[in-house]
């Protein structure tokens, strides 16, 4: 009977059927949640791990195969010790190497590396003290974003426009060191990738929405395919490619960026699959976590293609107001909060509602509808401008 171990609980529910069609049957998995209900062995994950940690648990478990399978709300750090582990364990680990775990990791190293390498990122600089973060600001201007090296998602970022912005900041004595940047307003764009054996695999770019003060993504339509500008996809291309050839990633990885006047603006890496594994799933009809699984068996990487339009809502979730029924025609996919494992959203009512477009229209129509119950956390506007966008790319991939 073979045996894997799995550091992480994110969409266990997607993970465990490729395991077991593999003839896994004995899995543990390290969780930061308690949960029930799918017949494996739940242990404790530490948060604050570090490699020698990770050691112990791979010598302990004696698992044929370890998977590092972290999520943003409190495990975002853990890559780093996955990465200083994997490179001391003999045993068969899916986890990014330490180089590539920093980058991803630590936005004082990604600002340092990018500027090294050339990759297109914000104008900024690495401050160590509030004195430096001062002179970085009088330097780039308002507005700035100042993002501390190391923090969990949702944490350790702040939007500063105007002294007293920063004063308050400044006196709630943010993590230092810290990247102080020049706040980009363009169009935000995401790209998953899956890396094994010096190749990978990508979803489709997916559109996010403008670029908010607030930082939150959360309260943006997204939308998937987006076509990019030629400079930016061609400098996407280049970023994909450097990374692979240098920094050797294994597993799955995420790119945030920005379009800014037509060329590519990197915002963050991150040592994971995320927030748009259900548009890539829905969209394209192959799972992110399901070809996660077949790597960290050795299976080969699939091709992936768009095969529908599809659009994500930020919703929100209300006991006794059901969603509208969904277009003739069209698939629908709701990750909700009451779910420990999606992991997306902790202590909210939030959730994500990701639809198939068959007819423009009718799904224009049922995102009114979703409006009109109080469902929706975007305006019906920014939607469809994203829907939009996306029904004219795929018309152009399919000329």
């Amino acid at each position: 009977m073979a045996k894997a171990v799995i550091f992480g609980e994110y969409k266990l529910a997607r993970i465990l059927p490729g395991l077991r069609a593999r003839g896994i049957t004995d899995v543990v998995v390290y969780s930061a949640v308690d949960f029930d209900g799918f017949d494996v062995e739940v242990k404790r994950i530490g948060l604050d791990w570090d490699a020698a940690d990770v050691l112990e648990v791979l010598a302990e478990e004696r698992a044929d195969v370890a998977i590092a399978n972290p999520y943003a709300h409190g495990q975002e750090q853990l890559p780093l010790a996955y990465g200083e582990a994997v490179g001391k364990w003999d045993g068969h680990f899916l986890a990014h190497p330490a180089a590539f775990a920093e980058v991803a990791c630590d936005k004082v190293a990604l600002h340092e590396t990018a500027v090294a390498r050339g990759w297109p990122v914000p104008e900024g600089a690495v401050c160590t003290d509030a004195g430096e973060v001062r002179a970085a600001v009088d330097r780039l201007g308002f507005p700035v974003v100042l993002k501390e090296a190391q923090s969990q998602a949702g944490d350790g970022r702040f939007f500063v426009q105007s002294a007293a912005d920063l004063d308050a900041v400044l006196a709630g004595e943010p993590g230092l060191p810290m990247i102080v940047q020049r706040f980009q307003q363009g169009f935000e764009c995401g790209v998953e990738v899956i890396s094994s054996g010096g190749t990978h695999v990508r979803w489709p770019v997916a559109s996010l929405g403008s670029l908010d003060t607030g930082l939150d993504p959360s309260f943006r339509a997204r939308a998937m395919p987006f076509a990019l500008p030629e400079r930016a996809a061609a400098s996407l291309d280049r970023l994909i490619l450097d990374i692979e050839q240098n920094l050797v990633p294994y597993g799955p990885w995420q790119i945030d960026f920005a379009v800014v006047d037509g060329d590519l603006c990197l915002l963050e890496i991150n040592a994971r699959l995320g927030g748009l594994s259900d548009l890539d799933s829905v969209a394209t009809g192959t799972d992110p976590h399901s070809v996660f699984v077949a790597v960290a068996t050795g299976e080969d990487l699939p091709e992936v293609t768009q095969r529908l339009v599809a659009i994500e809502l930020p919703s929100t979730e209300v006991p006794g107001n059901p969603l509208p029924a969904e277009p003739e025609g069209s698939n629908l996919m709701t990750v909700t909060a009451r779910t420990p494992t999606n992991r997306c959203f902790i202590d909210s009512d939030h959730m994500q509602v990701i639809v198939t477009v068959a007819e423009p229209a009718a799904t224009k129509k049922w995102i009114t509808e979703l409006h009109g119950a109080g469902l929706l956390r975007c305006s019906t506007d920014s939607a469809f401008a994203q829907l939009d966008k996306a029904l004219a790319t795929f018309g152009e991939t399919r000329r």
